[in-house]
């Protein structure tokens, strides 16, 4: 399923209870939720999941409402993958979205501020909805497909794996991360991901 643009910048036209996104944007100064990369070489992917269900139970899965969440708190992702398997593009690859937070990655590695050297990706969930076969389908398709583009093998890490309780521990943030969380499931979308890497051969 190829993205749809939807970048997180002031032309964005989605509205949410009669107020653009793109105009969110524009309210807080900035003209787009992404900033420059520091030359970093990108080779890690960050798996989330988000929801609106704090703002509105009824619609956890909203995507205007979690992307209004989004510009209320300044933050941003690259993609954002919906229950039924649809993937939004938020933030261009090439751009540093604010995603991650203080972090670090896991050992032997280390690196810090993973934002710069990562690819965020969102799904949409709560910790105790789990994730549809549809996301799992998109997500493993998207990041084969960015494989194939970047000509390389990402790392492919949880935002709990580098903001947990040792960016916590070292100082890097206040709070731990949970997500993706317990219910996603990683040998699924490995085992999903090495069967489609074999079918972008070529």
């Amino acid at each position: 399923m190829k993205p749809a643009a939807c970048l997180l910048n002031v032309d964005n036209r989605i509205s949410v209870g009669g107020v653009l996104i793109g105009d969110m944007i524009g309210a807080s100064g900035r003209r787009h939720l992404w900033e420059e990369r520091r030359g970093n070489v990108v080779d890690v992917v960050v798996i989330h999941h988000t929801s609106a269900a704090a703002l509105k139970p009824a619609r956890p899965f909203s995507r205007g409402l979690i992307l209004k969440i989004f510009c209320d708190y300044g933050v941003s992702s690259h993609y954002l993958i919906g229950r039924r398997g649809g993937i939004d593009l938020l933030v261009p690859e090439g751009m540093k979205a604010w995603h991650a937070g203080g972090s670090i990655m896991p050992e032997p590695d280390n690196r810090q501020a993973v934002n710069e050297f990562s690819i965020g990706i969102e799904l949409a969930a709560t910790p105790a909805s789990g994730f549809t076969a549809s996301q799992y389908r998109s997500l493993s398709r998207l990041c084969a497909d960015m494989e194939r583009r970047h000509n390389k093998r990402f790392a492919y890490v949880g935002h709990d794996q580098i903001a947990g309780e040792r960016a916590v521990a070292l100082g890097l943030r206040k709070e731990k991360k949970a997500d993706p969380g317990r219910l996603f499931d990683w040998s699924r979308f490995l085992g999903q991901l090495e069967r489609d890497r074999l079918s972008t051969v070529g």
